[in-house]
């Protein structure tokens, strides 16, 4: 309840930033406070205590008034938030073009900043890339000075031969325990839906969050291919600044590799070669280095995971190593499988589920 006996606080018509305490009979104003949406909900609630009549409508339609102030300064100050932000993100695109080897936009060349200004990023992301661009900027320069006194050198492309899933429907091999096409069926169908949450059929509209940064897409790693083709050379009528201004989530990973620092870095592509090919004749696959930085490990997309997996507890291990086997033979052939994968893979695996029961 509110002490109607106390004079409720009332805004400073002079400005909008604070409020005064009115004699309600009179008027008059007094002592100030500070204008928080606190205090102009007390004078709202203070105007709605009086009894109907004259005097309670006259309090309410002040109580308006003030609101309208506190509003209208409240925009004032958003605008020029925004004007500074956009600011902000312009200067900052100048610098990141500066980083690539791009030069300063002419002064009639403002698109970049006007582009920049109608994207919706929080000052989180911002500074995130930022942080992200300073640090890349700090290994070049140092890598670049090690490698002038010939202490360090960047990872060549390794050429271990690299490995993409066969889509598998049935075991029927005497080499390993035979899983018909049923059986082989409902195993994929329960380890995408323990996986993901849908059916198998719906894997090709699917389209993965993107804090699930080891679940990509056919699309995604398309996408991902020819950005790592072109990002020194620049693609889509971009030069190459200007392209990897476009794709600057992919800064980190594509700075320069160093021995024992390559995971998540050193994005690269390998030429996966068919029967009777040359490499440089083959599919692009893309890749990263593995944990020492010695191998190329590959990334599969979503539809693949299952059948990479399958190979190996299936048709290699003939379901008879643990979680932590498989797990490290998945490291030396792919680059973005993880162990909750495994694990659930493991969970749903008919054959293991009947030699569980068999032995309880």
């Amino acid at each position: 309840q509110i002490d109607t006996s106390r004079p409720p606080p009332r805004y400073d018509m002079t400005s909008p930033s604070k409020t005064t305490t009115p004699n309600m009979e009179s008027g008059e104003a007094s002592s100030s406070v500070d204008g928080t949406s606190s205090d102009l909900m007390t004078i709202v609630q203070s105007a709605a205590q009086i009894p109907a009549g004259s005097q309670r409508d006259a309090a309410l339609l002040a109580a308006l008034r003030i609101c309208r102030r506190e509003l209208e300064a409240a925009e004032s100050e958003a605008d020029a938030a925004q004007s500074r932000l956009s600011q902000a993100r312009e200067t900052f695109d100048c610098a990141a073009r500066l980083l690539s080897g791009g030069a300063l936009p002419s002064q009639s060349g403002g698109a970049s900043g006007a582009a920049w200004g109608k994207k919706k990023r929080g000052s989180g992301g911002l500074a995130s890339e930022i942080n992200q661009i300073l640090k890349r900027s700090k290994s070049s320069h140092s890598t670049s000075s090690l490698e002038g006194e010939g202490q360090l050198s960047t990872l060549e492309t390794p050429t271990n031969p690299i490995h993409v899933p066969a889509h598998h429907t049935s075991i029927e091999t005497e080499d390993t325990i035979i899983m018909s096409e049923e059986v082989v069926a409902e195993h994929r169908e329960n380890f995408y839906q323990k996986l993901l949450g849908i059916s198998v059929a719906e894997l090709d509209d699917y389209v993965p969050p993107y804090i699930q940064a080891n679940l990509k897409t056919e699309a995604q790693l398309e996408e991902g291919i020819h950005i790592v083709s072109h990002w020194d050379t620049g693609a889509d009528g971009l030069d190459a600044a200007a392209f990897r201004s476009k794709h600057k989530s992919w800064y980190v990973r594509m700075r320069p590799v160093l021995p024992n620092t390559a995971r998540r870095s050193g994005v690269h592509i390998r030429m996966l070669k068919g029967e009777g090919e040359e490499e440089e004749d083959g599919t692009p696959v893309l890749c990263r280095y593995n944990k020492d930085g010695t191998e190329s490990v590959v990334f599969v997309a979503i539809s693949q995971i299952y059948d990479a997996l399958f190979e190996i507890h299936c048709l290699e291990r003939d379901h008879l190593r643990g979680k932590d086997a498989i797990k490290a033979r998945v490291d030396q052939l792919y680059g973005n499988i993880t162990s909750e994968h495994v694990k659930m893979f493991l969970e749903t695996c008919p054959v293991c589920i009947e030699r569980q029961r068999a032995v309880v």
